[in-house]
């Protein structure tokens, strides 16, 4: 699915509207606005959206393949958190939207299956290593930031997948299958952007990743 070619029936794309508007309300109530108050993480957050807008712009298409790009929700999620990742990411495709003339009312889908589903998995990933993994850096980096943005992608790609085919009615040149083994390659290109952004910020700025938690990753044994 891609921004700039979506054509969802007007039902779902109602749904997707109203869906997406509750899921912002509620990420916009819980997000901790506090951290703009220093000038430093306004400009890291901004920057990073500007840096998502880019990418979505870097996309290649193949004849019946919905257009697929890579992501970056995963990586603005460990870095602000999966609040202000949601308000993010709501903006990266408003922005994408007017960029490449796409209707308002499809950006409701658009969201939800290129932001929420991938935030939703990439918290997913970070909630489940504190509970079953070692208390090591490198357990964040590796299974969360690395294995969690391939899956985060992977879901994203999926999600938009199911969306093209319930808004066609079925259809379409290539199957599920293949269309699953292509999320998969892509995927691996999502992880890696993911865990080298996160993994650098996490040695240079660490201020910047609000999902790194010193306490629990370097705790005395």
């Amino acid at each position: 699915m891609d921004p700039a070619t979506p054509t969802f029936a007007p039902a779902l794309r109602a749904l997707g509207g109203v869906v997406a508007l509750g899921v912002l309300a509620v990420a916009a109530r819980r997000a901790p606005w506090s951290r703009f108050a220093a000038s430093e993480p306004t400009h890291v957050y901004l920057g990073s959206l500007l840096f998502l807008v880019l990418l979505w712009s870097i996309r290649a298409t193949l004849p019946g393949v919905p257009a697929l790009h890579l992501l970056g929700v995963g990586a603005l999620c460990l870095c602000a958190g999966p609040a202000l990742a949601l308000v993010g990411g709501a903006i990266v495709v408003l922005i994408t939207s007017m960029l490449h003339d796409a209707p308002a009312s499809g950006v409701g889908l658009i969201f939800i299956a290129r932001v929420a589903v991938p935030v939703a998995v990439q918290y997913g990933a970070l909630a489940t290593s504190r509970r079953v993994l070692p208390r090591n850096p490198f357990a964040y980096f590796f299974a969360v930031a690395f294995a969690g943005g391939a899956a985060s992608f992977f879901a994203a790609a999926m999600a938009s997948r199911v969306v093209a085919q319930v808004e066609s009615s079925g259809g379409g040149a290539i199957g599920g299958g293949e269309f699953a083994i292509l999320a998969l390659l892509l995927a691996f290109g999502e992880a890696t952007l993911t865990g080298m952004l996160v993994t650098l910020a996490v040695v240079y700025r660490p201020a910047w990743v609000a999902t790194f938690d010193d306490a629990h990753y370097f705790a005395k044994r």
